[in-house]
């Protein structure tokens, strides 16, 4: 409703009284009637400018309300016609407008980069997403190295101290076991007692216990090569798994630094976000093509009803569609033509009273009188009284 808007044209009338009286006022009046009286042709003019665009305005919601009589008595089959493109246009605006409310799934550099990379994205978000599981294997594989590794290290540092407690061991068996023989001799040879027995058992457990010993450390320095040979291979394997981490790393830093995404799964998100709007932006491309066509259509269709403005139907079309909304129109156009009428009115008084008023300083004032009174049949003249 709020469509309907006044129009306004050039008044060459009050640029003509306007210039009059700026040079009627550059002679400087001495006397106080005369500028009072001037003045209140200023106010008469001003008012006279002010009824002329409302005169234009009440001409103008007369010919929209003369617009909406013309449809209101087309018959059925043209309305429901009219109503039908109407009705089309209005679909059409609101995906326009949902489209363009929409809120962007991807900023405009991220869009332009898609676009510009649109043939690479494919082959190379399947590229990254096999690069960064090999980077998470590889990394996987360098911490399992790196534990056993330490295990291997933990494990030699045992054997190192469990040889060291053996030689100590050996070393202390020694004179343990020739104290005991000479303890066993004397009780034999000088006591004469019979210890063969005892003196028996007794080489044959220390012997066993030295044996165990010297197997013991046998199979300590075996196991402390092995375990050596496992670190050195963890730590070979391990360089070369850096190696390879260092090279796939770099891969999939490049890609993130091309794309500006931290992983390959927000790059795979940001394709099917670009995906999303390409198809958006095809379906908003045919929609405004079908927003033309029906446009075009409308005006084309109320131009044959020699309206006086056939386009303004294209911003009121849901008046055309919805009856309740041609009312709503319909007496927003009355009201506003009631009050302009009203407004009228009170001009046309006001400028009379304002003609009252100088014809009585005219009265009083002689020396004035021409100029004034030609200002006030040009006011009349322009007000049409």
């Amino acid at each position: 409703m709020g469509l309907f808007k006044k129009r306004k044209k050039k008044n060459d009338m009050g640029e003509f009284l306007d210039s009059f009286l700026t040079e009627e006022q550059g002679h400087g009046t001495k006397q106080q009637i005369q500028h009072q009286a001037l003045t209140n042709c200023e106010q008469i003019i001003a008012l006279s400018r002010e009824l002329e665009e409302e005169k234009k305005e009440y001409r103008l919601v007369t010919d929209y309300l003369s617009d909406i009589q013309k449809i209101e008595a087309l018959p059925e089959p043209e309305m429901a016609a009219l109503r039908e493109t109407a009705g089309n246009l209005l679909k059409l605006n609101q995906a326009r407008n949902e489209f363009v409310n929409k809120e962007q799934r991807l900023s405009d550099a991220q869009f332009m980069l898609m676009e510009q990379l649109e043939d690479e994205i494919p082959t190379d978000i399947r590229r990254m997403q096999a690069n960064e599981s090999y980077q998470s294997m590889i990394k996987r594989d360098m911490d399992n190295l790196e534990g056993e590794k330490s295990e291997w290290g933990e494990y030699l540092v045992s054997l190192t101290r469990e040889k060291k407690w053996l030689r100590l061991l050996l070393f202390l068996l020694l004179p343990v076991f020739a104290a005991g023989v000479c303890v066993l001799g004397y009780f034999q040879y000088v006591k004469y007692w019979d210890v063969l027995l005892i003196s028996m058992v007794y080489i044959l457990v220390m012997t066993v216990l030295g044996g165990m010993m010297i197997l013991r450390l046998q199979r300590d320095r075996r196991e402390e090569k092995r375990a050596q040979a496992s670190i050195n291979r963890a730590i070979t394997l391990s360089n070369q798994m850096k190696a390879k981490y260092v090279n796939v790393t770099n891969a999939v830093d490049y890609a993130v630094e091309k794309f500006h995404v931290r992983n390959a799964m927000e790059l795979n998100y940001m394709w099917e976000q670009y995906l999303e709007t390409v198809k958006e932006r095809e379906a908003a491309e045919r929609t405004d093509e079908d927003l033309e066509y029906f446009t075009e259509k409308l005006i084309r269709d109320l131009k044959q009803y020699q309206l006086y403005d056939a386009a303004i139907w294209i911003h009121q079309a849901n008046a055309l569609v919805d009856p309740r909304e041609m009312v709503e129109v319909k007496h927003y156009l009355l009201v506003r033509r009631q009050k302009l009428r009203d407004r009228m009115g009170q001009q046309v008084r006001d400028i009379q009273d304002g003609k009252k008023q100088i014809l009585k300083m005219v009265r009083e004032e002689k020396e004035y009188r021409k100029e004034i009174l030609e200002v006030m049949n040009s006011i009349d003249q322009l007000c049409g009284m």
